[in-house]
């Protein structure tokens, strides 16, 4: 065996095409890691066919054989050479972090983002300062991404020149749950940047601001904070709920009772006497409870909250509770 190898080895270099192709099907069949620095010199033929198949090689045992090959594909001419080597640099762990420092400066972006990449998946305080001081912004915002990142440096981002680096920061902001002015991010929300996200971190960390944004809130704003609610919220007790009803943002409020229980009806009620609810909202909530027309307690609610005078559209809705009810036990 160790004889078919090392005549496959020579073999890469023969002028015949064939006894060369022969040769790289010999090696891969033996599987052997060592022979992977025989096909460095293929990395450089003209035959794409043998380009790829010494890529192949490296993608398969170039992790066993050290992080000191894939230098050899990085130190390449070749720029998509090089962005085979710059995915190979995460499997090698601190080693090829290292490597990856000096890809930072590769003149191939692919190459700069995969090193980058690499910088994140095994972090380290040098890695950290390589990304947040490059020159460019699309590697600048992937430190942002940096599980080392910390406030002063989110801060910094906030305030970059860049808009791309802007916006990462501010997701580092959620993403750890730091704790910032809160006007840095009433400037995001105007530019309707990530304005749910901002509206949930200013609910759960400055909840006495929330009440500033109560006319601020637009249509689409109210569908994605239910859509949050209903996928992330158990019950009223959440601190979340509790502060968006005492900040008046109460519409996505209503959508998510609207798929809940009898257990969220002291809620419900309070909603649909809530005269800052828009009309509608209420309406549907007590559309919503005809299924259940025929339980005393939704009977009793609605008795009590047509003593109130209730808009002519809510009495309408009201009036089709207790003709359901009565329609039920006739």
């Amino acid at each position: 065996m160790a004889n078919d190898i090392g005549r496959a080895m020579a073999r890469l270099k023969h002028r015949d095409i064939r006894t060369r192709r022969r040769a790289v099907r010999t090696l891969f069949e033996q599987d052997d890691p060592q022979t992977l620095e025989a096909f460095e010199s293929l990395l450089d033929d003209e035959d794409p066919w043998f380009v790829s198949k010494a890529l192949e090689a490296y993608r398969m045992w170039s992790q066993s054989q050290g992080a000191d090959s894939v230098r050899t594909l990085l130190d390449h001419v070749s720029t998509d050479v090089r962005r085979v080597g710059a995915n190979l640099l995460s499997s090698h762990g601190e080693d090829g972090a290292v490597i990856a420092l000096s890809c930072l400066n590769d003149s191939d972006g692919v190459v700069q983002k995969k090193a980058a990449q690499a910088l994140l998946h095994h972090p380290s305080s040098q890695g950290l300062e390589a990304l947040l001081t490059h020159q460019h912004e699309a590697i600048i915002s992937i430190g942002m991404r940096h599980p080392h990142l910390g406030l002063e440096q989110v801060k910094q981002g906030l305030h970059h020149t860049s808009k791309i680096v802007r916006k990462a920061a501010l997701s580092a902001v959620f993403e750890h749950n730091f704790s910032i002015e809160f006007e840095s991010l009433k400037a995001f929300f105007d530019e309707d940047i990530e304005a749910v996200n901002i509206v949930i971190w200013i609910a759960q960390q400055k909840p006495e601001q929330l009440d500033s944004f109560t006319q601020q809130i637009k249509s689409h704003h109210v569908r994605e904070l239910a859509t949050y609610l209903r996928k992330n919220v158990q019950d009223s007790k959440d601190p979340l709920v509790l502060s968006l009803v005492e900040g008046g943002i109460l519409s996505p409020i209503a959508r998510w009772l609207l798929v809940q229980g009898s257990q969220e009806d002291e809620l419900r009620w309070d909603m649909i006497r809530d005269q800052r609810l828009d009309i509608i909202e209420r309406s549907k909530l007590l559309e919503r409870l005809i299924g259940r027309a025929g339980d005393a307690n939704v009977q009793e609610q609605v008795e009590l909250f047509m003593q109130s005078s209730p808009p002519p559209l809510l009495r309408v809705a009201c009036e089709n509770l207790s003709t359901a009810a009565s329609e039920l036990r006739s």
